[in-house]
C-alpha cells in the first residue's frame, strides 16, 4: 500500500464507512499469483486482447492469467530511457498491444515490452515549474476513442506538503499537452479509468470519484468498501466482461466487480 504525507478527507471515506458487506465477483491474492510474501501493486491494465497486467512497484510488470503471473519486465530489466526516469513508478495503462504508457515522478512514459524500450512521452512539470516543487501523478487512463491519455497530477513541496491538484489531458501520439483542469485540494487519486455510459472515474481510498466534464469537478460515487476493497490502488475495464477491476494495494488483491452492481 503507497503511503503518502497528505492524503485529503475524501481519501479516508473508505476506512470508518459502515456498510454491508458484499462479496465481488472475484478475488486473486496477487502475493500468491507473483510467488512473493512481500508486493507493492500500484496499477492494473487490460490490452485489447484481453489481457491482464499488474504493475508492482518493486518487481515490475506481471501479466496475470487466472490465479497466476508471469514476469513480462522485472524493473531490474526496465530499460534505461534517454530521459532519466524519476522512480517510483506509480501506475499503468495499456495502450496498444505491448505498448504500455506508465508514470514516474513528473513524467509519463511509453514501455514496449516487443522491442524492451522506454521512452519519455509526456510531462506534468510545464515550462518554469520550481525546482523546489514535486509533481506525481498515481492515477493514469487512456481513451482509445478519443485517442488521449489521462493523468491527475499532484503537487508537493520537497518537504512532502500538498499544494495542488489536477487533471491533464494529453494526445496519445506527441504526448503534448492538451488540457489541464484544477482539482479540488482533497482530490488524490491513486487509480482512474473510463467507464462506459459514466465517463471519467477516480479511485481514492475505497470510494470512485465521478469526474464532471462540465464542471470540472470531481463528485463522489461509490464506495468499494462494501465489497471489500480497503485501498483502490489499480482501476481498469473489463469491457468484456462488463467488470470493473481493482488493485487494492492494502490487500494486496485483485478484486473484481460486477458493472451492473454499482451505482454510478
Amino acid at each position: 500500500m503507497r503511503t503518502y504525507v497528505w492524503l485529503g478527507p475524501l481519501a479516508l471515506l473508505g476506512a470508518c464507512t459502515d456498510v454491508p458487506s458484499e462479496p465481488p465477483l472475484d478475488r486473486v491474492d496477487l502475493r500468491r499469483a507473483i510467488g512473493a510474501e512481500q508486493v507493492d501493486p500500484v496499477g492494473v491494465a487490460i490490452a485489447a486482447n484481453g489481457a491482464r497486467y499488474v504493475l508492482d512497484e518493486q518487481r515490475g510488470l506481471y501479466r496475470l492469467e487466472g490465479e497466476s503471473a508471469t514476469a513480462i519486465v522485472p524493473m531490474a530489466n526496465l530499460p534505461p530511457p534517454a530521459e532519466p526516469i524519476r522512480l517510483p513508478v506509480t501506475d499503468l495503462v495499456a495502450l496498444a498491444p505491448d505498448v504500455f504508457a506508465l508514470t514516474a515522478i513528473g513524467d509519463g512514459f511509453l514501455l514496449d515490452t516487443s522491442a524492451l524500450t522506454l521512452t519519455q512521452h509526456f510531462c506534468y512539470e510545464p515550462e518554469g515549474f520550481s525546482s523546489g516543487l514535486v509533481q506525481r501523478t498515481d492515477a493514469l487512463t487512456f481513451d482509445a476513442e478519443a485517442d488521449r491519455i489521462y493523468a491527475q497530477p499532484v503537487t508537493y513541496d520537497q518537504d512532502g506538503r500538498f499544494q495542488n491538484s489536477q487533471l491533464a489531458v494529453y494526445d496519445r501520439d506527441t504526448g503534448t499537452d492538451i488540457a489541464w483542469h484544477d482539482l479540488d485540494d482533497s482530490v488524490a487519486a491513486t487509480g482512474m479509468t473510463l467507464i462506459p455510459d459514466v465517463g471519467l472515474v477516480l479511485g481514492q481510498g475505497s470510494r470512485l470519484l465521478r469526474f464532471d466534464a462540465a464542471s470540472a469537478r470531481t463528485v463522489p460515487g461509490e464506495d468499494l468498501a462494501r465489497f471489500g476493497v480497503r485501498s483502490i490502488d489499480g482501476l481498469v475495464v473489463d469491457a468484456t466482461h462488463g467488470t470493473l477491476v481493482v488493485v487494492d494495494g492494502d490487500t494486496n488483491e485483485l478484486v473484481e466487480i460486477e458493472l451492473a452492481q454499482l451505482a454510478l
